[in-house]
């Protein structure tokens, strides 16, 4: 507002000192209308304040165009932040059953002690029978989508330094490996522990190509950074992964041939070097 005041001042104190120096008078004839004797600073104001006028007159339309589709982009951009806050609170709220229900889950798990104490995971000494229940989930139901194939992953991680054998400190870096294993699992995938440092992952309704993805961002998800142990302490580690999945394009209904697989294609892995998987199809 200031800077504006500043301004007519300016632009007043010019006109005065250009009518004081145009003081000469003279006649003007536009078509039809004289006008005599008038002031000549008074005719150059005049023209110029017209000017001044109908060029803001042209602007006019471009600045209410400019001006509706800046407040239509705003309404848009409220109505799309309205969306996504809605779509961030439904996802939230799945999020939460899916926790919940996981939750119930352990608990139901736990009553009947069946989880391995060192990790909070489920024990792979029922490992058999899950793999067992999907195959044949897969056979009742193919059509359903979750069940158009069954897959299982193993997987072995091991200290890049090898040091003196201490249970406490392995237990400790099972645990925290288990915890990251936890975060990178989507819903439909369960995980298991051994209580020796081995982990096995079943899961649902995807190909040959998209069990090894999963297992390459699992097995990144372990590499990428040190793992950070419940001390403070963090440790590098390497993971070897072996795989295996059928679909009724390659059935199989021998939970057992799915076991001895994937330990074979983990013993292929670790045979290879460091951080290497393997996942293929298994049929009888």
């Amino acid at each position: 507002m200031a800077l504006f005041l500043i301004f007519a001042l300016v632009v007043a104190f010019f006109a005065i000192a250009f009518a004081l120096q145009n003081d000469q008078l003279i006649d003007i004839n536009f078509f039809i209308w004289q006008l005599e004797q008038q002031h000549l600073a008074t005719a150059l104001l005049l023209a110029s304040g017209l000017g001044v006028l109908f060029g803001l007159l042209v602007t006019i339309p471009a600045f209410l165009k400019r001006e509706w589709r800046i407040s239509r982009g705003k309404r848009q951009a409220h109505s799309l932040e309205d969306q996504l806050l809605a779509k961030q609170q439904e996802v939230n709220n799945q999020a939460r059953k899916n926790a919940n229900l996981r939750q119930s889950y352990h608990h139901l798990l736990e009553s009947l002690d069946l989880l391995d104490h060192t990790t909070g995971l489920v024990s792979d000494a029922v490992v058999s029978r899950v793999i067992r229940a999907l195959l044949q989930r897969m056979k009742m139901q193919p059509l359903h989508h979750q069940f158009q194939s069954v897959g299982l992953l193993l997987i072995q991680p091991q200290r890049k330094q090898p040091e003196p054998s201490d249970l406490k400190q392995d237990q400790a870096l099972w645990n925290a490996i288990a915890q990251v294993l936890q975060q990178n699992l989507t819903v439909d995938s369960w995980l298991f522990s051994n209580n020796q440092g081995q982990f096995t992952c079943s899961l649902t309704g995807l190909d040959v190509k998209a069990v090894t993805k999963y297992a390459e961002n699992l097995r990144l998800a372990l590499t990428d950074a040190p793992i950070t142990l419940q001390d403070g302490a963090q440790t590098n580690i390497d993971v070897n992964i072996g795989g295996v999945v059928t679909d009724p394009d390659h059935p199989t209904e021998s939970e057992q041939l799915l076991l001895s697989k994937a330990e074979e294609f983990l013993a292929l892995a670790t045979k290879r070097g460091r951080n290497r998987l393997k996942v293929s199809f298994v049929t009888d």
